[in-house]
């Protein structure tokens, strides 16, 4: 069954997206007899609006057992044509990320929606990007200090024991803020946020992260004596996502990777202007020392 508050979500989006006029069009789509106004109990002559239309198609459908229909049906008009005319679905990625808190899925590649049990944060696209598409993302590049010369005197197979943990460690810390390892070889990544205020959630998890790195370094099960250090740097913007991270090219990916590894002192973090102005006013108080990287203003924790 679909809980309320999803039919209440789907009824929401169809109100904001949808004229009377498309409602209906829908309605028909998954039941060629559908009738609004009787569905609404209004008489034909009667003008209703976009949410009474929207109410009375989520209240019918989901009396008919049809819901997944109508959302697949949503989902599916984004980019697509409705009466000759072209719809962009606002709000498509929050309603999503509600479908998959509630445990529904919807599968861009076999274009299916279903039940499923998977763990979310399991999901590289937290079960809402589409290949293909462009999203607002902020992304976080980190490494470990000095990598090289760990890995020569301890050598390969003791670091790979230092990585492992450390990538557990970075990832319980990732998730706690919605965000996705992107990728991890070994001494550092990439990590990716979105939705909801990401550049905020970003820079509180590069700052738990560098918080929590001092007891992370006291493990009895970390096979050195050395305390791991990282350098960590962050930028927002447009990315066209795909499933296969590894070969997204990125203006912004690029930016962060390099600003982390050029720009950033040990120990610290950077962001860039566009990761600022985005900041949560508290948050952005902390990275107070202005500097210029590749022509771009930037900040640090220094």
């Amino acid at each position: 069954m679909i809980d309320l508050s999803l039919l209440n979500e789907t009824t929401e989006i169809l109100a904001n997206n949808f004229t009377p006029g498309e409602i209906e069009s829908l309605g028909k789509i998954i039941y060629s007899k559908y009738d609004g106004h009787k569905a609404a109990g209004v008489k034909n002559h009667i003008t209703m609006s976009p949410r009474k239309c929207a109410n009375a198609l989520v209240q019918f459908l989901n009396e008919s057992k049809k819901t997944f229909q109508l959302i697949k049906l949503i989902i599916e008009m984004d980019d697509s044509a409705l009466n000759g005319k072209a719809k962009n679905i606002e709000g498509l990625e929050a309603y999503l990320n509600k479908l998959v808190k509630s445990d529904i899925y919807y599968d861009f590649k076999k274009r299916k929606l279903h039940h499923s049990k998977k763990d979310a944060h399991k999901m590289i696209n937290w079960g809402i990007l589409n290949d293909g598409k462009t999203y607002s993302i902020t992304v976080m590049s980190l490494d470990i200090v000095g990598n090289s010369m760990l890995v020569k005197k301890h050598g390969t197979k003791t670091m790979e024991k230092v990585y492992f943990r450390l990538r557990n460690f970075i990832e319980k810390k990732v998730l706690d803020y919605d965000g996705r390892i992107w990728n991890f070889a070994g001494d550092g990544g990439l990590i990716a946020f979105t939705l909801k205020e990401h550049p905020t959630r970003a820079a509180l998890c590069a700052l738990d992260i560098r918080a929590a790195l001092a007891v992370f370094n006291i493990r009895p099960d970390l096979p050195i004596k050395e305390h791991i250090s990282l350098r960590l740097a962050l930028d927002t913007g447009k990315i066209k996502f795909s499933s296969n991270t590894g070969h997204i090219v990125s203006d912004i990916i690029n930016y962060a990777a390099h600003l982390e590894k050029a720009g950033t002192l040990p120990g610290e973090i950077s962001i860039s202007e566009n990761v600022k102005k985005d900041l949560a006013i508290k948050v952005a108080k902390v990275f107070s020392d202005k500097n210029v990287f590749e022509n771009m203003n930037c900040y640090s924790t220094v």
